[in-house]
């Protein structure tokens, strides 16, 4: 049984991406928490531009320092749910402080996991040069976002979620996509010291972070991992048609695991 969610999220994005999910999740009785990455936010609320000119050096475990003293100031050991890159940063943060159970959401690959996927390579490899010099990574071409990201989803949606992106971390994407370039493997989890049940959601039509890498992903976990595609979904099961698939997949895994929380309406 556990309370608290903490919500991570993925490249570009900020902690209101999360919106109606997280409304979600409060209804069933959860308290959530959503914060922002350091150096992110949403265009007219923050200074993004002050923050593209900060965010390039930040990597991945300067992320999971921050939630790390997050998740110690909670009550209890919360559930990690974690999208895309934000679901490797879960897996980390997971191997370093006690949570109650882990959801992974299109997850970005580890330190050692193969990365190249056809379509996977047409999305990241532009990035290659911030990566080499931990620059800042701005949002892909509109043609790129609803080709590649958000393929599957609405069109009115596709617009709405664009319009929030900010700049990201090269640095952090060096440690993940070059891994074998990082002498401090940032990116390598601790697939052992994660001693929770872990849940794998993936898209069948993802082309981001494509379905083997979730499979691989729940793999690593053995008996505690549980594997989960929704048919028809791209990377974006976190809104639009897709989102109560995948609300509904972590409804089943909760009652599964007794991790429902203990006021559940």
């Amino acid at each position: 049984m556990s309370d608290n969610v903490l919500l991570i999220h993925g490249t570009w994005c900020n902690c209101e991406n999360w919106g109606e999910f997280a409304t979600e999740l409060e209804r069933r009785g959860y308290v959530v928490h959503a914060p922002t990455h350091r150096h992110h936010g949403a265009p007219g609320k923050t200074d993004v531009w002050a923050n593209a000119q900060k965010v390039g050096e930040v990597g991945l475990l300067d992320y999971v320092a921050d939630l790390a003293d997050l998740v110690e100031a909670m009550d209890g050991p919360p559930i990690l749910v974690g999208h895309s890159v934000g679901a490797l940063v879960a897996q980390l943060l997971a191997a370093r402080v006690r949570t109650a159970g882990v959801v992974l959401l299109g997850p970005a690959p580890a330190a050692g996991m193969w990365n190249a996927y056809p379509t996977m390579f047409r999305l990241w490899a532009r990035y290659l040069p911030q990566w080499l010099s931990g620059k800042t990574m701005y949002p892909v071409s509109w043609k790129v976002w609803t080709t590649l990201i958000c393929n599957t989803t609405a069109p009115d949606i596709q617009k709405s979620y664009y319009a929030t992106l900010c700049a990201e971390s090269g640095t952090a994407y060096r440690q993940m996509s070059l891994w074998f370039l990082d002498p401090r493997q940032n990116a390598r989890v601790d697939f052992d010291a994660v001693d929770a049940p872990v849940l794998v959601v993936t898209g069948s039509e993802d082309k981001c972070t494509v379905p083997r890498i979730g499979k691989v992903t729940s793999k690593k976990y053995g008996s505690r991992g549980t594997y989960v595609e929704l048919a028809g979904s791209d990377h974006m099961m976190t809104v639009g048609t897709f989102m109560p698939h995948t609300l509904a997949a972590i409804d089943t895994w909760t009652r599964d695991n007794a991790l429902a929380p203990a006021a559940h309406p």
